[in-house]
């Protein structure tokens, strides 16, 4: 199985490094590296200079929010999975996202490694 390369899109550095350390605690053998970003823009500039498998994309960020960056990153690479990673948990905000392009939605009260699990085999099989 070919190892992930996945970033991590959040203004929180403390929220960004804990999914860090989770994902690379649960994930190691499938995970080739794991790179953090602060807001969409900086988001877009990572993926225009590297190719990645996953992101994972808040939504509420400076510059260019989570929304708007999954819509840009999913029509310009198409094998991008996105996965929304939010404390909204109202209904209007995982739609948008969705609609964006993201593939899944969680809500960061509710991350564990199971949630990661579900939400990464859309795609994989860890």
């Amino acid at each position: 199985m070919k190892k992930q390369k996945i970033l991590i899109a959040d203004d929180n550095p403390h929220f960004a490094k804990a999914l860090k350390f989770m994902l690379l605690d649960s994930f190691q053998e499938q995970v080739e590296e794991i790179n953090i970003v602060k807001d969409g823009d900086e988001c877009l500039n990572e993926l225009n200079s590297k190719i990645y498998d996953t992101v994972f994309m808040d939504i509420n960020m400076p510059k260019v929010n989570g929304i708007e960056a999954t819509r840009e990153a999913t029509q310009h690479y198409r094998n991008l999975i996105v996965i929304a990673v939010s404390f909204h948990s109202e209904m209007k905000y995982i739609v948008q996202m969705i609609e964006a392009g993201a593939r899944s939605y969680i809500i960061k009260d509710e991350i564990c490694r199971e949630t990661l699990e579900k939400a990464l085999a859309i795609e994989y099989s860890f």
